[in-house]
């Protein structure tokens, strides 16, 4: 029930924005490379366990997550969103994308 409480509170964004590039790291330790945010495909960026530094759904350093996978949006050279991904503690769920 928590869970879709955090889904609707995407809109807060947070100060730290992930890298522009692509990360091949995440992809290898099991995270999608791009997850669809509406029509834009957005490229893993940064990937990780514990508290996620540019999760910008405010409350999300509080959930129980084995990891994190963010996601950068782009058309052509414009950063358009982010997308979260959450590997979750109980359940051993993956949740997402989140987008903002």
């Amino acid at each position: 029930m928590g869970l879709v409480v955090l889904a609707a509170s995407q809109s807060q964004l947070a100060a730290a924005d992930p890298p522009l590039t692509r990360a091949p790291g995440c992809t290898a330790r099991g995270w999608p490379a791009t997850v669809p945010c509406g029509s834009t495909a957005c490229f893993v960026s940064s990937c990780g366990e514990g508290k996620c530094p540019y999760c910008f759904i405010k409350g999300t350093e509080n959930i129980a997550i084995k990891g994190w996978a963010v996601y950068t949006c782009m058309s052509g050279e414009t950063v358009t969103g982010k997308a979260l991904l959450f590997h979750t503690l109980p359940f051993n769920a993956r949740l997402g994308p989140f987008c903002g």
